[in-house]
């Protein structure tokens, strides 16, 4: 199901690729042709960052983290959490529209987090 539902969000945000990530780094689904056989070390480092920025969030008294946005020389990454304990990773292009994605990924996230209840 997951597979569907990231896949239409991809599409829907013009995402490069998608990945949904527990927060101990199991990739739980990838909708990444790119860099499809390293995905799993990926999610991995993706939630090393995350874990890091939800501490610093937390040490300077900002609260919870949501959503991170990470800029690079060619493209955003864009995180948000997700239940508990998992978080989506959306890759864009360097000329993509972040707000457009996250209106996306508001959209999805209520389907993706029906999912994850087991």
């Amino acid at each position: 199901m997951f597979q569907s539902i990231l896949a239409k969000l991809v599409a829907r945000a013009d995402a490069r690729w998608g990945m949904i990530v527990g927060n101990d780094g199991v990739l739980l689904e990838t909708d990444n042709r790119e860099f499809h056989s390293e995905a799993e070390g990926m999610a991995a480092e993706y939630a090393c960052y995350f874990r890091a920025s939800r501490r610093a969030a937390g040490d300077t008294d900002m609260g919870g983290l949501l959503s991170s946005m990470l800029v690079a020389e060619h493209g955003k990454l864009l995180i948000q959490a997700l239940a508990a304990d998992y978080f989506l990773v959306l890759c864009l292009e360097p000329e993509a529209h972040a707000g457009k994605a996250f209106f996306e990924i508001s959209r999805a996230t209520e389907s993706i987090e029906e999912e994850l209840v087991f």
